[in-house]
Parts: C-alpha cells; structure tokens; sequence
C-alpha cells in the first residue's frame, strides 16, 4: 500500500496582493458609476414634487385668482410638508423673475442631506409657463437634469 501524503498548499502572499489589486481597480471604476446612477434616480423624486405642486398652483389660481407662495399649510398649496415625498429636496415657491406672485411663480427643489452630493444637479425648477431649468453646485445652469 502506497499511504502518500498531501500537503496542502494555501495562497501565496503574490496572488492575494494581486486579487486585491484587480479588486481595488474595479471599485475605483464602479464606485463613482453607481454612485451617480443613484443620484440621478433620486432626481425624480424632484421632479415628481415640482409637478405636484405646479397641478397644486394651477388648482389655487383658479380658486383665488391668485398664486401662493405657501407649500405646506393649508390655506396655501396644502402640501403637508416643504420636502419632496423621499426628503431629497427642499421645495419653495417664489414669484417668477420680474413679475409678482398673483400672476406667476417659479417653483425650486434644492437637493439636502444625501442628495446634496449631487453636484451636477443641485436645483431642479420649473415656471407657470412650464420652463424646466436646472443648476449645478456652482449655480451654472445645467440641461440635462430634467
């Protein structure tokens, strides 16, 4: 009878250094990646809000004949809250450039708490006339966020 004996031989401190090289080189490339998907899927809960409140203005003007600048109470546009549905984005409404708040507004969601790593899309807008702006960290108007 031939009894051979195995010895087991593990990894060599070669080939796990190289592993985690490939692992660390395929991190630095996803990271980023996925980290930008999220924040872009998180824009639509902006502009989920900003539409909400755009139908909600339509719906005051024509009971009051008149805009609001009152998100949640409800006397104004009765949204409960001055957040978007998720909490990414802080909604205000203001009268739109140049004019008063009777006869037009500009509704804005500024990106908070997490969202706020969003550079390229820091604030979504949208205008009685329906106008879609957007702006960076940096206040640079953007046109791909809507």
């Amino acid at each position: 009878m031939d009894i051979s004996v195995k010895t087991n031989r593990g990894f060599t401190l070669i080939e796990i250094m190289v592993v985690l090289v490939i692992l660390g080189i395929l991190a630095a490339i996803t990271l980023p990646s996925y980290q930008s998907s999220v924040a872009k899927s998180r824009r639509a809960d902006a502009k989920a809000a900003l539409l909400d409140l755009s139908a909600r203005s339509e719906k005051f003007f024509a009971q009051n004949n008149s805009y609001t600048t009152e998100v949640s109470a409800g006397s104004g546009l009765a949204l409960g809250r001055t957040t978007s549905m998720e909490g990414y984005y802080n909604l205000t409404v203001a009268a739109c450039g140049g004019g008063a708040i009777t006869r037009c507004y500009l509704l804005t969601a500024a990106a908070t708490g997490v969202q706020s790593d969003d550079l390229f899309c820091s604030s979504l807008s949208l205008d009685s006339v329906g106008r879609k702006t957007a702006k960076d960290s940096g206040g640079a108007s953007v046109d791909h966020c809507w």
